[in-house]
Order: C-alpha cells, then structure tokens, then sequence
C-alpha cells in the first residue's frame, strides 16, 4: 500500500489578532495594532488579510502616502473621533480637510469621508455674536472667558449737551436734574444745549462653542 506524506499547513500571511504592525508611510513610521486598522479600513482589512506577500523584510508594511496626512488617519482609526481643524484667528482649515478627504477615499473609510465630504465638521463649530455700544471706554468693563473675543470700535460723534443755567456740573446733559432754584436762574430763555465730542464705544462679543458630542459620532 502506497503511503502519502501529509503536507505540512502553509503558515498564514496574516498578522495574528493583537499584533502590533509597523507602518512605514512615506518618511514616517507608525506604530499600532491589526485591529485598529482594520475595523474601519477596507484598504487595510485587504492589506492584511494575508493574500498576498507585501510585508518587508523588516517585518513593516510600506505604504506610498503621506506620512502628515497619516497622522490624522490613524488617530480616527483608534479612536473613531471625526476630525475638526479651525483655529480662532483662521477659521477652519479646508486644505486640511480637502487633502484628508482624498487619504480618506484612498484608505477606504467610509465613515470619515462622508464626514469630510458632507464638511459636517462645519456643524462642530458655532458662533454667536452680538453688539452692544458704550457710552465711554470706562464703561467697558467685562471679564470674558477664553471662547469669548471682544472687539472694540470706538467713535466720536457729535450731539448736543443740555447745561444747567446754574452751570451746576452733576446737572450737565440732563434737565430733569435741575430743580426749582435752576429754573429761576434760566427766566424766561429757552434751555441751552451746546454741541460737544463724545465717545462712544461699539464692543462686539463673539463666543466660540465647540460641539464635542457631534464627533464622536454614531
């Protein structure tokens, strides 16, 4: 009876569950597990599904992309958190977002393209704004926390000011602070108003409020 040597099982190609992967993108070399870049990665569920024999001799994979953009990419695999990019001064960064965009198509993400391809980052970010004016600069006296800008306008305008007829100071631009004493001084004239620069003080309020809830998502 012939005998039949039993083959020996041909080792998977596939990294095993809880393996740490080294990735090697462009300049930069990345450091994380199968899982994380698997779970929402079509590209990298492929990558490593050990079909085929891409990994390195260093035991890494090779990856043509941008090493600045990857950055991005890895840090939603881990954690899922959807990216926002705006600065106070510059609003949001839509280079940013336009180039991601593309690593997003690239790397098979369908949850963080659709994020940046609808820019619901936009909806992360509101501000408010409102304007109140000030009679003088002194009057501005307001502690603001550190979402909140003020802006300041000040204007000189021209208007007429009432003078007491007793040329009482406390009375100056309001007659009804003259009392009867004044307005035996004032006789049968008219009440004097005299034109005069006043400052007035136009303060702009923007706050920032961050939506954290809306990038975390699902």
């Amino acid at each position: 009876m012939a005998e039949f040597e039993i083959p020996e099982s041909v080792p998977s190609l596939s990294p095993a569950t809880g393996t740490q992967i080294t990735l090697q993108v462009g300049e930069r070399c990345f450091v994380t597990t199968r899982e994380t870049l698997t779970e929402g990665s079509i590209f990298f569920s492929s990558l490593l599904s050990g079909r085929w024999d891409n990994i390195q001799d260093d035991r890494s994979y090779f990856i043509d992309a941008d090493g600045d953009l990857f950055k991005h990419i890895l840090r939603h695999l881990r954690r899922g958190i959807l990216p926002v990019f705006y600065d106070n001064v510059k609003g949001h960064d839509h280079t940013l977002y336009l180039a991601l965009l593309e690593e997003a198509k690239y790397f098979q993400i369908p949850r963080l393209e659709k994020w940046l391809k609808d820019k619901t980052y936009l909806q992360a970010v509101k501000i408010s704004s409102s304007a109140v004016e000030f009679e003088s600069i002194q009057d501005v006296t307001e502690i603001v926390r550190s979402d909140v800008e003020l802006e300041y306008h000040p204007t000189w305008i021209t208007q007429k000011v009432y003078v007491c007829p007793r040329d009482i100071y406390v009375h100056r631009g309001n007659p009804d602070a003259c009392g009867r004493a004044c307005k035996r001084a004032l006789g049968e004239r008219t009440n004097e108003y005299i034109e005069e620069k006043v400052l007035k003080v136009l303060v702009i309020r923007r706050q920032t409020t961050f939506d954290g809830q809306i990038c975390i998502g699902e």
